[in-house]
């Protein structure tokens, strides 16, 4: 789908679910991705932040995507997989990249900056989904809760939670949404997930955006 996020990294953490940020760490981090996304695309330094006056959450390495919108469609949507930086650093990092590097869009121009809407989204970590085949990945798997990674051998692909959302109408919602996401991952025939030896991980994410964080 258009609307599935660029990932960048491949090798996911092992560790206990990151907390949800509080009301005021989703308004820092909200502010944080915007600052960052005019510096990329005026071309100036990114944010620099001083990691002695956040709070421990905001240190923590998480997973983590930025999605652009402009007049409610997508514009651009970077995230990560290794685990390896601060939340806020990966803030940073994905926010740039999503205005600047998503391969679907031209970067973004400084006449559209006032037009558009961030969304943050902080990933659980990855869990392996152990299924015995289709039917088996269907009654497991979660929809509007579970983010889903599909990977065989070069074939890879990852949606976040919220895509179920384009599926809400299908007859069959889960089908849907695989199919999708298996030709995503390389697979032009859709049937990728219904293949012998396709591994599968499941995720949760916390989203929020500016307009919607809690005051």
């Amino acid at each position: 789908m258009d609307n599935a996020p660029t990932e960048r990294g491949e090798t996911p953490p092992d560790a206990d679910a990151s907390p949800e940020p509080t009301p005021s760490e989703r308004r820092f981090l909200l502010g944080l991705a915007r600052r960052a996304v005019e510096a990329a695309v005026r071309h100036e330094p990114r944010p620099r932040v001083d990691a002695d006056d956040l709070t421990p959450a905001l240190k923590r390495p998480a997973d983590t995507f930025v999605t652009l919108y402009e007049h409610g469609d997508l514009r651009g949507c970077i995230g990560s997989r290794t685990g390896s930086q601060p939340l806020y650093e990966a803030v940073i990092e994905n926010a740039g990249a999503s205005a600047t590097r998503d391969p679907r869009f031209p970067a973004v121009l400084p006449s559209e900056l006032r037009d558009l809407v961030i969304s943050i989204s902080v990933l659980t970590p990855p869990r392996a989904l152990s299924v015995s085949g289709p039917d088996d990945l269907r009654d497991r798997l979660q929809p509007f809760v579970h983010g889903v990674t599909i990977q065989s051998g070069t074939l890879r692909a990852l949606y976040l939670p919220q895509v179920w959302d384009h599926f809400a109408g299908d007859a069959d919602i889960v089908a849907s949404f695989l199919t999708s996401l298996s030709r995503k991952a390389g697979d032009f025939s859709g049937k990728l997930w219904q293949q012998p030896g396709t591994r599968f991980e499941v995720f949760e994410a916390v989203s929020f955006g500016e307009g919607d964080a809690p005051e």
